[in-house]
């Protein structure tokens, strides 16, 4: 097209000039109109705008307005979605040709891998040569180089698994290598699309390949969640950590059912180096971004949960109890430092801390049931309810109290259906023998210990005015102490005479419980509540049971030693209301 020459130009700008003169002028003109009808002291409204007479537009093409085009969303453009669609049926193209070349026996072993992975160096060339030529093609460079490294990692797989041509330690190096190629490449890149497709895309397509949940496929996939570490921690992608975990989790889990019907000596240990790595790995995630602290807590919940089904499902029960505890080790040492070592204090947020915690108390309760019999589950649970209060008392820490309150309450329950059920206080042939005497003593004593260290430590504000926290733990202290006064009357002797003793036995101890209660509530008014409620409690199995079970002698000696001694406490609590000066209840 020819350029206007000088004397043309002049006369445009001329022609512009004039016409914004004209359009001024009419502005000036309207406002003038206005301002002459309206009346004095009306305020101004805004006229609405009148358009000037149409003039014609100017013949330069120079001249003309572009009309603007309607702007598509990046996530719904044709080229994205047409990209990553044509990226995934090759890989999945890929899949299907490694398998049926195996079924149809085409070719030899080393011609098929050599195919795969010149399909896949192609690929990952396309890439690089659009990216480097095409700058405004970067979904399509990023789809090719993720078909292409996610292709040469399956070929990768299919060389180990399925033909045979590279054993599994030379299999599982070549397969990290190719992986860390690619996740460089989109560190490189800044490129989280394209780290994502080659751990996801290779980590969903390898179990096709494979045909198995087997020891190989979960060291494949912790492979890609080891070579995804570094690049997540430096760039701080959620969604790949997400993507290179996820996977690990679920093959593991399926391997550990797998192990059930294809057994392998080598599958328990890659679940438990799955578990472990991912501990870690979440860690790490805490640790360097603490932005990403939800998802390090999920990956951190998740990593484990395989090996506690792995271990009693595929072990012995020595080895499964070893594996759990080893778990539980490394996490109790992850939040040891994290709290007390001065260099760490400040590098693990608090509420992963809180969640690896919460992990190693669960660790330690699986391995305390693999390693101990059903009969004595809370015996067992009972015991670390009482370790994990002592502790919580000395460090001074109100989660390793919830720990231990967690403990306590699936003690008791285990406890009511093996070691001291309801009908050993109320059949007399039902003896519980030592097991009832030792679990009826330690719900008595964790029922006493727990919420005495919630209030000493004052990590728990809400627990001195919280009645059913209180109540719960009363019912425990009178149920345990109940039976644990049976148990060891039967241990004397297996006759009804010594049924009736621990009857009467129980009734003076829950008298004298309340009376303590009476005594050390006068400053207290919880304390002087509880204890006239356990008054009444007592009253109430003296008139509604003891009446009715006991008889002769041993009814006699119940009522008058629980009559004596309340009378006594009356007296007694009287003088000590005169003598603090306070009005009775």
């Amino acid at each position: 097209m020819s350029q206007p020459h000088q004397g043309e130009t002049l006369q445009l700008v001329a022609s512009e000039l004039a016409a914004i003169g004209q359009r001024l002028s009419y502005l000036g003109s309207v406002l003038q109109t206005e301002a002459a009808t309206r009346p004095q002291g009306t305020p101004a409204q805004p006229a609405a705008p009148q358009q000037p007479p149409a003039e014609p537009l100017p013949e330069h093409p120079a001249q003309a307005v572009a009309e603007p085009r309607r702007r598509i969303r990046p996530n719904l453009e044709p080229s994205r979605v047409l990209a990553w669609v044509g990226g995934g049926v090759t890989l999945l193209g890929v899949v299907f040709l490694l398998v049926l070349a195996v079924q149809q026996d085409w070719l030899g072993p080393a011609a098929r891998v050599a195919g795969g992975a010149a399909l896949a160096a192609l690929l990952i060339a396309a890439g690089w040569w659009v990216h480097r030529k095409a700058a405004e093609q970067r979904i399509a460079s990023i789809a090719l180089a993720t078909t292409g490294f996610a292709a040469m990692f399956l070929d990768v797989v299919a060389a180990t698994a399925l033909y045979g041509y590279l054993p599994a330690p030379a299999g599982l190096g070549t397969g990290l290598l190719v992986a860390i190629g690619g996740l460089v490449l989109a560190d490189r890149w800044q490129a989280q699309p394209l780290a994502i497709g080659v751990v996801l895309g290779s980590a969903i397509c390898a179990p096709v390949i494979t045909q198995g949940a087997d020891a190989l496929l979960i060291g494949f996939v912790v492979l890609l969640q080891v070579a995804a570490a570094p690049v997540q921690v430096r760039r701080g992608w959620g969604g790949l950590a997400l993507a290179a975990g996820i996977p690990t989790v679920l093959a593991a889990l399926v391997g550990a059912f797998w192990g059930l019907a294809f057994p392998n000596p080598v599958l328990v240990p890659a679940i438990l180096a799955a578990a472990v790595l991912g501990v870690v790995i979440a860690a790490v995630t805490a640790g360097f971004r603490p932005a990403a602290e939800r998802t390090a807590i999920g990956l951190l919940v998740a990593a484990p949960t395989p090996s506690f089904l792995a271990g009693p499902m595929l072990l012995e029960r020595a080895e499964a109890t070893a594996t759990g505890a080893g778990m539980a080790l490394l996490l109790a040492a992850i939040w040891a430092v994290g709290r007390y070592l001065p260099a760490f204090a400040d590098w693990l947020p608090g509420r992963f801390l809180a969640a690896v915690g919460a992990m190693a108390v669960v660790a330690t309760g699986q391995a305390t049931i693999t390693a101990l019999d059903a009969s004595s589950w809370a015996t067992g649970l009972l015991c670390e309810a009482l370790l994990l209060t002592a502790a919580g008392h000395l460090l001074r820490r109100g989660g390793i109290l919830l720990g231990a309150a967690c403990y306590a309450v699936f003690g008791f329950f285990l406890a009511l259906a093996n070691e001291v059920p309801i009908s050993a206080l109320l059949f007399s042939d039902e003896g519980t023998g030592v097991a009832g005497l030792v679990a009826g003593l330690l719900i008595a004593v964790v029922a006493v210990a727990l919420p005495s260290a919630g209030v000493r430590i004052g990590k728990v504000a809400s627990l001195p005015a919280s009645l059913p926290l209180w109540a719960s733990a009363a019912l425990a202290l009178l149920y345990g102490t109940a039976s644990a006064t049976m148990a060891a009357c039967l241990l004397v002797s297996e006759s009804r005479a010594a049924f009736l003793t621990g009857h009467i036995l129980i009734t003076l101890c829950w008298v004298v419980f309340a009376i303590a209660l009476l005594l050390r509530g006068v400053q207290v008014r919880h304390l002087r509540i509880g204890g006239l409620v356990l008054t009444a409690v007592s009253l109430a199995k003296l008139l509604l049971f003891d009446l009715a079970t006991l008889d002769g002698f041993a009814r006699v000696i119940a009522f008058l030693c629980a009559g004596l001694i309340l009378l006594t406490a009356g007296v007694g609590y009287a003088r000590l209301l005169t003598r603090q000066g306070e009005p009775s209840v």
